[in-house]
């Protein structure tokens, strides 16, 4: 265990240096409950006759004990690892459907659920420490799982969470700014996120966006098969004939999905999904290309594609009757918030309204970017909290405004009060983007979570605020 609180009787510890924890302090509590053993990095922290371990790295040992521990779950899997700044999700859902399109058992780990069979937990984080990843994938493994499909994110792998795990496909969607709080610079960040190649198998495959500058000069460096997905030339799987839904003038747009064909070196064929925007264009390649790379057949990668759902709180539509676009996306770094707003503006007859915040404790050197993209793509900014953790609202607002040099923005801190009057002024043929928390269902607030859905709060305060919408949806409870 590496939690003192769950070392029972013949337990082995494993201290870890966390962000504001450390385990070291918690030893004597862990021989306590009935721990045998400690493993530890720094010996002059334990003062017990139980039996000590001194280690460089803790949460390296930890990973290598726990892969040992479950059976070494990994080898009996397929492992599809998917790292990138923006999209990991999404793609990881679409692969999925893909491979159970396919007749595949196919369980994945990530930042919206942990499905097991038909079990679906709640997650800790995107990737679960070493621990708990073997644990579900020994359990993905015993019920005869064949794949497993995990976002990686960069913190799982300077932090070991992925350690004895070896992977059969390795995909990195793309690199832009985040989590500078924790990487410091964006050589770190990028040089976290290519680790995950580093645990490819001996017949592992990288699936790479070619579009990407960065990701595309991994290529040559990497010892292992490589298959490129992008929209340049150039790119081994290539979107072409892209068609997106378009909003005429004045009118509000009835998305329908998007729909383009994928030039493969055998092959050509179409794919249609109810996606939208265009960087789900990616997401859709990514996903093609980790299938492609598996060699599932043509046919029933069209079909995973159609029948992939939209995933929650991913440019995520909400639809209570009103005349205007409503989307909730999890949008949370600069480059994420333009493609947002990009993709919106091509389903947008009027105006774009844009709710956001910047979540507190973290990369501070996004804010002022995310408000110059935010007020630069909108007709209107309401700029509001979004996790503020233990941070002033205020004192994150302010960090964001410094960021805006035109266009319009209003202030307001309360995150719901901030929605119901963006609401409120949304007209026929606006579009109301409410970015940041998407899935999430509570607002981090001086260290405690309260309860709070973004979903819910824009519903009710449409069906409060719109009476057209009220009416609509009486009819249809009348029929």
């Amino acid at each position: 265990a590496y939690d003192s609180r769950l070392v029972k009787s013949g337990y082995l510890f494993v201290a870890i240096k966390g962000f504001s924890v450390d385990g070291h302090t918690y030893i004597k509590d862990a021989i306590n409950r009935g721990g045998v053993g400690v493993v530890v990095e720094t010996i002059q922290d334990v003062q017990t006759d139980t039996s000590v371990v001194q280690v460089e790295d803790s949460r390296k040992a930890l990973a290598f004990l726990s892969a040992a521990f479950y059976g070494e779950p990994s080898k009996r899997l397929s492992l599809i690892g998917i790292t990138g700044t923006n999209g990991k999700t999404t793609t990881s859902y679409i692969i999925r459907n893909i491979l159970e399109t396919w007749g595949e058992k196919t369980g994945l780990l990530g930042t919206i659920n942990y499905i097991i069979d038909k079990k679906v937990l709640t997650p800790s984080h995107t990737t679960p420490e070493s621990l708990d990843l073997q644990r579900y994938l020994a359990e993905m493994a015993d019920i005869g799982t064949r794949y497993a499909v995990l976002e990686v994110s960069s913190h799982a792998l300077e932090l070991q969470r992925v350690g004895r795990c070896s992977f059969k496909i390795a995909a990195f969607t793309n690199f832009s700014q985040d989590h500078l709080d924790f990487h410091k610079t964006m050589k770190e960040y990028f040089s976290a996120k290519s680790m995950l190649f580093d645990h490819l198998g001996n017949d592992g495959i990288a699936v790479l966006n070619h579009d990407d500058p960065e990701i595309r000069g991994l290529a040559a460096g990497l010892n292992c098969n490589v298959v490129t997905c992008g929209i340049e030339e150039g790119a081994m799987l290539r979107a072409e004939n892209i068609k997106e839904p378009v909003a005429n003038d004045m009118a509000q747009a009835v998305p329908d999905g998007l729909s383009f064909d994928i030039r493969t070196p055998e092959d050509r064929f179409t794919v249609e999904s109810e996606l939208i925007g265009h960087f789900n264009v990616y997401n859709i390649l990514m996903s093609v290309g980790i299938a492609y790379a598996l060699g599932i057949d043509r046919d029933t990668i069209i079909e995973g594609v159609r029948t992939a759902k939209a995933v929650e709180g991913r440019f995520e539509k909400i639809d209570e009757g009103q005349e205007f676009n409503c989307i909730i996306d999890y949008a949370h770094t600069e480059d994420a918030l333009k493609n947002l707003l990009k993709s919106a503006r091509l389903i947008t007859g009027r105006r774009i309204i844009t709710v956001f915040g910047c979540g507190g404790d973290r990369d501070r050197t996004k804010r002022p970017k995310m408000g110059a993209a935010a007020s630069g793509l909108s007709d209107l900014v309401v700029i509001t909290s979004d996790n503020p953790r233990t941070e002033g609202p205020m004192e994150i607002i302010r960090d964001i405004t410094r960021g805006i040099k035109k266009g319009e923005y209003i202030v307001r801190p309360d995150r719901a009060g901030a929605i119901r009057e963006a609401v409120s002024m949304a007209g026929k043929g606006d579009t109301l983007l409410i970015a940041g928390k998407g899935h999430e269902s509570y607002q981090e607030i001086s260290g405690i979570k309260h309860p709070f859905s973004d979903k819910q709060v824009v519903k009710q305060a449409i069906r409060d605020l719109k009476p057209a919408c009220r009416q609509a949806r009486s009819k249809i409870k009348d029929q």
